[in-house]
């Protein structure tokens, strides 16, 4: 069978399975949950790997009742859930859309004050929590100005039978079932809403994509306040009747002894996992391991033959999407390494992504774009602050009426319909007249060996036009000139000459991340001239990298390009 023909047989089953969803009168996430726990009863669902805890679909089901029941005396439109991953959670998210609520599902890493601000921005008046005190649910922050009540409580009641659908009768598919803040790596995190539609949609379409069934039991260790944790992994468990091990917190020493213990077959990544993952020493039994097939997003082509041989895995399922996309990701589940996403040309829903230049024209196949997808019924409902909607569209692209997504990523896209992604909008620079994809650098970094965590961002050098490269690096051993000038000989067989880094930084530990490992950019790119004498800092003088210090630093970079080699 050929990709196309794939393509077109998944697209069939994937409608033949919504047919079934609106005959049957489903209209939230809710129904959907409440079908496969009547269908898949006493069948585990969820085992923790911190608590022990094991629940099955029915103790699942009838616990969200419990956090239903409260809910709706409340009378309040939007709660707030402030977890980390664990049984408790899940029955708070499916127990708040029981009741036909609104879940604002807050960042447990976030400090206190920060909750505090994003709580009363978004008019979150109630927030659930877990006060037993252990050595994860004791450092969770609370959130000041509103009223923390502990999931323990609720879930201690006991069973009143199942909440009537009474309850959420006003809810449509189209409706937000959740508010996932996003990632907030090139700014403050924002309120991204995430409709009922989308949650059953991702659990349909992983679940077909990474061939789940009852015997699936997928690994989660990414956080499941965000999308690839909740929607990707566990809503597409649950959709195929499997079972979700949850972990509070991805680690690289326990990730293998994990997959082990509890026989998982499946899991959910994001790219820097991986890295984190490769960078660990190998061992002799890495590859003997029940793990078969593995999704997520941010899985590059330098690491991917790397991942599958080492690790001994079967399946890749690779996408590119956001949580606030107004559509279904792009996904490439066709085990072709390198690439995100896959539409046939000649299919309908290519016509639903385009790739543009910075004057919004189309550019041919093989060329780099902005990815801008078709937004369905002409309105972005995208943020819970409307206000911020209006820079994610483009109207009027092609017709009076048109409205486009604008992803902020630059894509290409083959003869095939194979899409690759190449870097952020902000991701890349201009220096000595050329573009620079800081994704291109880093990238050919790792390639050396060299290092265990490379960032390339462009900085702003006094008097010059365009930003220079950056390279903030954690080595993997000791650092020296040499060394240094090792890795440039190793970049200049990659790289034009204006893409390699004028300064190098080297870290002594790893970069700061987000809660789902990715690194913050934005942040070192801020602090870039902020810290030159905080670390050792390598700058590329007449083709050769030379330690400075601070001052000396500070004196070159202040003149005229014409006067460095």
């Amino acid at each position: 069978m050929s990709l196309s023909e794939s393509y077109y047989q998944l697209d069939e089953r994937e409608q033949t399975v919504w047919d079934g969803i609106i005959e049957q009168g489903i209209s939230s996430w809710a129904d959907r949950f409440e079908r496969l726990a009547d269908l898949y009863t006493d069948k585990m669902v969820i085992e923790c790997v911190h608590t022990k805890t094991r629940w099955s679909y029915r103790d699942l089901d009838r616990f969200a009742d419990n956090i239903a029941g409260w809910a709706i005396r409340l009378r309040e439109s939007r709660i707030g859930i402030c977890l980390n991953n664990s049984p408790e959670f899940l029955a708070s998210v499916l127990g708040l859309a029981k009741a036909g609520i609104t879940a604002v599902l807050f960042n447990t890493r976030e400090p206190s004050q920060r909750l505090d601000e994003l709580a009363k921005k978004n008019q979150v008046k109630t927030v659930l929590t877990l006060n037993q005190p252990d050595e994860i649910t004791a450092i969770l922050p609370k959130i000041q100005g509103v009223f923390n009540y502990d999931v323990a409580r609720l879930l201690a009641i006991p069973w009143q039978g199942r909440v009537t659908k009474v309850h959420r009768q006003q809810i449509s598919l189209d409706d937000t079932a959740v508010v996932i803040f996003t990632s907030g790596t090139s700014g403050l995190s924002k309120g991204a809403l995430f409709s009922h539609r989308r949650l059953i949609g991702a659990g349909i379409a992983w679940s077909l994509r990474n061939t789940f069934d009852q015997n699936t039991r997928c690994y989660i260790p990414l956080p499941l306040y965000h999308g690839n944790g909740l929607a990707v992994a566990f809503a597409s468990c649950i959709e195929a009747g499997g079972t979700a091990v949850i972990r509070e917190r991805f680690s690289v020493s326990a990730f293998l002894s994990d997959i082990r213990q509890y026989q998982c077959n499946s899991a959910v990544y994001i790219g820097e996992l991986w890295r984190y993952l490769l960078n660990s020493k190998p061992q002799t039994n890495d590859a003997d391991n029940p793990l078969k097939t593995v999704f997520g997003n941010g899985l590059s082509m330098d690491m991917w033959e790397a991942v599958t041989q080492r690790f001994a895995i079967d399946h890749v399922v690779e996408h590119f999407g956001a949580t606030e996309m107004p559509a279904s990701a792009l996904t490439n589940w066709f085990d072709v390494p390198g690439y995100c996403g896959f539409i046939p040309p000649e299919h309908a829903h290519a016509k639903n992504i385009v790739l543009v230049n910075s004057d919004n024209l189309v550019v041919p196949d093989g060329e780099a774009g902005e990815a801008l997808l078709r937004v369905p019924g002409g309105e972005y409902k995208g943020y819970l602050d409307e206000s911020q909607n209006a820079a994610k569209v483009i109207k009027g692209l092609f017709g009076e009426d048109d409205l486009w997504w604008r992803s902020g990523d630059l894509l290409k896209r083959n003869t095939k319909g194979f899409f690759t992604f190449i870097d952020r909008l902000d991701g890349s620079f201009r220096w000595k007249g050329e573009n620079v994809s800081t994704l291109d650098v880093e990238q050919a970094i790792y390639a050396s060996g060299l290092v265990k965590e490379a960032v390339v961002y462009g900085v702003k050098i006094i008097g010059l036009p365009g930003k220079a490269g950056m390279a903030s690096i954690v080595p993997k051993d000791v650092m020296s000139e040499d060394s240094v000038n090792r890795l440039l000989d190793f970049l200049q067989k990659r790289l034009a000459p204006y893409a390699i880094p004028l300064l190098v930084r080297v870290m002594p530990d790893n970069h700061p991340t987000t809660t789902t490992l990715k690194i913050l950019k934005t942040r070192l790119a801020a602090e870039s001239m902020k810290l030159l004498d905080k670390y050792p800092h390598f700058m590329l003088i007449n083709g050769t990298y030379h330690l400075k210090d601070a001052s000396t630093l500070n004196k070159i970079l202040t003149v005229e390009e014409s006067s460095r080699g």
